[in-house]
Formats: structure tokens, sequence, C-alpha cells
């Protein structure tokens, strides 16, 4: 007859037997250092704070997104920029104005001196 290999049955029996030990045999101590059930309740005890902190933390940035939503729809969008440099590329440059008071000023002195204008021209 042929012998079975049994190892992998009690590789897997120790592996159970490693995991009730880790979770304490239900609750309860087991003799080696396992958590018991106090344990337990203070470690969910502490989450549970540290789950309070985050919690609080989290509502104070939802808060301080919605105020920064709040203040970004406030803001000009791309068609009011747009329209602002149209407007702006509108403006006449420091040629243009030059030419503009040159022009105004010829026509001052085209008025004030009339007189002399029209005598010097014979009309």
């Amino acid at each position: 007859m042929t012998s079975v290999d049994v190892s992998m049955q009690e590789s897997w029996v120790k592996m159970q037997a490693d995991a009730d030990r880790r979770r304490g045999g239900g609750g309860s101590t087991t003799g080696n250092g396992g958590p018991t059930s106090t344990d337990m309740e203070a470690r969910i005890k502490a989450l549970e704070d540290k789950f309070e902190k985050i919690d609080g933390k989290l509502t104070t940035i939802g808060n301080d997104l919605s105020y920064l939503k709040g203040k970004a729809e406030g803001l000009p969008t791309a068609v009011s920029f747009g329209e602002l440099k149209g407007r702006v590329d509108s403006l006449p440059t420091t040629a243009k104005m030059a030419t503009l008071i040159g022009i105004a000023a010829g026509i001052a002195t085209i008025i004030t001196k009339w007189t002399e204008i029209k005598a010097a021209l014979g009309l």
C-alpha cells in the first residue's frame, strides 16, 4: 500500500490553531498572550475616538470646500475675460492718441489764427 501525504492537512490544522490563538479563543484569555474581549473593547473604543477626530476634520474640510466653491462662482468666466480682452484691444494705442492730440492741436491753431490764415490766403 502507498502512504498518504498528510502534511497539507497538518499545516491546515496548525494554521487554524494559530488563528484561534490570535483571536483569543472567542474572547477568553488563551494563556499565551492572546487578546481578550477587554482588549478588543479598548481597541474598538480607540478606533471610534480616532474616527470622531477624522469625522470632525472631514466636516471642516467640507465646509471650507463649500466656501471656496461659493467664492469661485463669483469669479469671472472665460467668456467675461474674452470680452474684457476685446475691449482692451480696442483701446487706442499711444500712437493713435498722439495723432488725435496732434489733429486737435492743429484744429485749435486754425481756429485761433483764422483771421491771419484768411489774410495770408487773400480771402
